[in-house]
């Protein structure tokens, strides 16, 4: 691990400054014309918040730093790391919220398509993931020592430590709500189009875009985010160590790694959704790079070729 993930995450890290900084580059560039554009750029925002906590734990893995660095990875990095990570989980799920009633109830409450309504409610996401970061910042106070620098835990106060483990659950309950949310909204959807496509060829082939899309989010999230939950459920219940011997322990710390490594590859997976879901976001990509679209060289074809004609 002190070989093997610095140079993983290293290459993350540069990844994600690479695509993050282009995104932030091209939706600089995009009116937020709708809830769906909005809420894709507070994902930018979380993924770059969430890119600069990599070099300090390239630094902790390869073991560079000196034996009180860790004790400043407990206070700031990896609070912002977690904390930005769930604020990613929470936008996703609004992201398929926003796609289910685009496509099943196009027709509803106005307000909740309005964009006032997508930036208060993107503020409230915000704060509240601040609120849970920021107790577990402030009471991670404990004087490092040799000893108890290498646990998070040993550096809180005793207040820190039932807030660390309240913040843990609430997080939890807040990933599987989303996961029901995200399947939900992904059925429903299927079900909705599967349904009108019997009735309505020519108008359902949009909304085959937008289950289309929404099947991204959700592959990008099972990617990233469910293996490193499904190896979270051991460490979630603290009475396990007492069953649990020291090579069990061992295996499952390795576990933990790697798949927290695939929950931080989401910062390079989330431009994916950016290009195949934001119609305004590839064809701004397009624009700046001087590339065409296919439709587009098809038509200049098109028009080359009535040219011909005209002059024969």
């Amino acid at each position: 691990t002190t070989i093997v993930l610095p140079v993983l995450y290293l290459l993350i890290f540069l990844a994600s400054l690479l695509l993050n900084g282009l995104a932030v580059w091209i939706f600089f560039h995009i009116r937020n014309k709708t809830s769906f554009i909005f809420y894709l750029k507070n994902i930018v925002v979380a993924d770059l918040l969430m890119t600069l906590t990599f070099p300090f734990k390239i630094i902790q893995d390869s073991r560079l730093g000196p034996w009180h660095f860790n004790s400043f990875l407990c206070r700031y990095s990896a609070v912002l790391f977690y904390a930005n990570m769930y604020t990613t989980i929470v936008f996703l799920g609004l992201i398929s919220i926003d796609r289910y009633l685009k496509v099943v109830k196009p027709f509803g409450d106005s307000r909740m398509y309005s964009i006032t309504f997508t930036k208060v409610l993107s503020a409230c996401v915000w704060v509240v993931m601040a609120f849970l970061a920021l107790p577990n910042l402030i009471l991670t106070n404990g004087y490092p020592t040799r000893r108890n620098v290498d646990d998070c835990l040993k550096l809180k106060s005793p207040l820190g430590v039932k807030w660390h483990s309240a913040v843990i659950y609430i997080n939890t309950c807040m990933f599987v709500v989303v996961l029901v949310v995200l399947i939900g909204c992904y059925i429903a959807i299927s079900r909705y189009i599967y349904k009108s496509s019997k009735q309505f060829i020519s108008s359902s082939s949009r909304k085959r875009k937008h289950n289309q899309s929404i099947r991204v989010v959700v592959a990008v999230f099972f990617t990233c985010f469910l293996p490193y939950h499904l190896c979270r459920i051991p460490f979630t219940f603290s009475h396990l160590d007492k069953i649990l011997d020291d090579s069990a322990h061992r295996i499952l710390y390795y576990c933990k790694e790697m798949t927290l490594f695939l929950s931080a590859c989401n910062v390079c997976l989330d431009p994916i959704i950016y290009f195949f879901m934001c119609r305004s976001f590839s064809r701004r990509l397009f624009r700046k790079s001087n590339m065409r679209t296919r439709s587009e060289s098809i038509r200049s074809l098109q028009s080359v070729r009535r040219s011909e004609v005209r002059i024969y």
